[in-house]
C-alpha cells in the first residue's frame, strides 16, 4: 500500500502540471473570456453573495475557500474585502460542483478586471483554501504556490 504523502504529492504535481497548461496569465488574473458577469446585490460575508444573474436573484458561495464566521476573529474585515473586490459587478465562473448542501450556487468570483477573489482573500490572509484537493481549482492553486 503507498503511503497516503505520496498519493498527496503525486495528485499536487499532476494538478500542477494541469494548471500550467491551462489557459492562465499565472498572475491571478482571469483571461478574458467568455465569461458571464452578474449584478452584486448584497455580500452576506466573506464567502457568500447575492447575485443578479440574468435577472433572477441567487445565494452564491465563493467556491474553494472559507472565510471566517460571524463572531469568528477577522469576519468583519474579510466582508469588507470580499465588499472591496466585488463591487457592484462580478465575473463569474461555474466551479466542478454546481451548489453546496445549502442550495447555493457555487461560483468562482472575478473582479470586473479580472483578478480571483478567492486567489486575493486567501492571499491576504482572509481565508482558507478547501484542503480536498479534487474540490479546488488548480489555477488558484499555483497561484498560492507561486506567492
Amino acid at each position: 500500500m503507498r503511503h497516503p504523502a505520496y498519493i498527496l504529492l503525486a495528485t499536487l504535481i499532476v494538478s500542477l502540471f494541469i494548471a500550467c497548461t491551462a489557459s492562465n496569465t499565472g498572475s491571478g488574473v482571469l483571461d478574458p473570456g467568455p465569461i458571464e458577469e452578474a449584478q452584486v446585490v448584497q455580500v452576506i460575508d466573506g464567502d457568500t453573495l447575492d447575485l443578479l444573474i440574468a435577472g433572477t436573484k441567487y445565494r452564491v458561495r465563493l467556491f474553494g475557500v472559507d472565510t471566517p464566521e460571524r463572531g469568528e476573529r477577522c469576519y468583519e474585515e474579510a466582508t469588507e474585502r470580499t465588499r472591496q473586490l466585488s463591487g457592484d459587478l462580478v465575473r463569474i465562473e461555474p466551479g466542478p460542483r454546481s451548489e453546496d448542501r445549502y442550495g447555493r450556487l457555487l461560483f468562482y468570483l472575478y473582479t470586473r478586471s479580472g483578478e480571483s477573489i478567492d486567489a486575493t482573500l486567501i492571499q491576504e490572509g482572509l481565508a482558507t483554501a478547501w484542503t480536498r484537493v479534487e474540490l479546488y481549482r488548480e489555477r488558484n492553486l499555483v497561484v498560492l504556490l507561486a506567492a
